[in-house]
């Protein structure tokens, strides 16, 4: 189901909340002709920045890419020895088998995470995912969840563990594309702890339809990349 303003979402309502507070969607109810019109062509310049802004972060992510390959093959030319008692590599500068304790990335624990403590952080909408992810990643026991680091902070890459053929390791992985999927999948898990019918559930719900709606072009990207700039401080710090 979608919403005139290009909103789209597989629940129906989930559009009718966003649509709420969609002012494409109340001017096409009441709003004359150049009003509509004016709105649409505002929606069109601002989804043309944020494509443009795609489009160089994509060009970046590309010239990252180019240089992450040079490294690998250099580092495939080097001998590179394991130590089988706990699974780390003897190459002190390009560590790529981790301990096998180490979740891979995306199959992280969560048990350390109370229902109390998830409900504190949809208290605070703009800064939920984030912390959420801080607690996922960094306060696990044993570090069973340090499983994404920035290696270079000048460089727009992140590291993941992996399954490899000699045990878990890193791989790197661009920086946009982590910061995409971190958001994607801790923000899905948080919007199913909320309950729209609490205060505290609906707040941050509607919250993250503007998100989403800023992910798609609305307000020119900005709350969306404010999260993703949330996010990769908590990883890189």
């Amino acid at each position: 189901m979608s919403c005139i303003c290009g909103y789209i979402s597989a629940k129906p309502a989930t559009v009718r909340r966003h649509q709420k507070t969609c002012r494409a969607y109340a001017l096409s109810l009441n709003g004359s002709l150049d009003e509509i019109t004016s709105l649409k062509v505002t929606h069109l310049e601002e989804k043309v920045k944020l494509l443009q802004y795609q489009l160089l972060e994509r060009n970046e992510q590309i010239k990252e890419k180019d240089g992450q390959i040079k490294e690998l093959i250099q580092v495939a030319k080097k001998p590179r020895t394991v130590n089988t008692t706990n699974n780390t590599t003897n190459n002190t500068t390009n560590k790529y088998v981790v301990e096998q304790h180490v979740n891979v990335f995306g199959k992280e624990s969560i048990k350390h995470i109370s229902h109390e403590q998830i409900q504190a952080l949809l208290a605070d909408p703009a800064n939920a995912v984030p912390q959420f992810i801080k607690l996922k990643h960094r306060r696990a026991p044993g570090g069973v969840n340090q499983n994404l680091r920035v290696p270079n902070k000048k460089r727009a890459i992140y590291q993941v563990v992996v399954p490899g053929e000699e045990g878990k390791e890193w791989e790197n992985k661009a920086k946009g594309e982590a910061l995409e999927e971190l958001y994607d999948t801790n923000s899905g898990h948080l919007e199913a702890e909320a309950d729209e019918e609490t205060r505290v559930g609906s707040q941050f719900l509607n919250h993250q339809e503007k998100v989403k709606a800023s992910a798609s072009g609305e307000d020119g990207g900005r709350r969306y990349k404010e999260q993703l700039d949330k996010i990769h401080c908590v990883v890189s710090t």
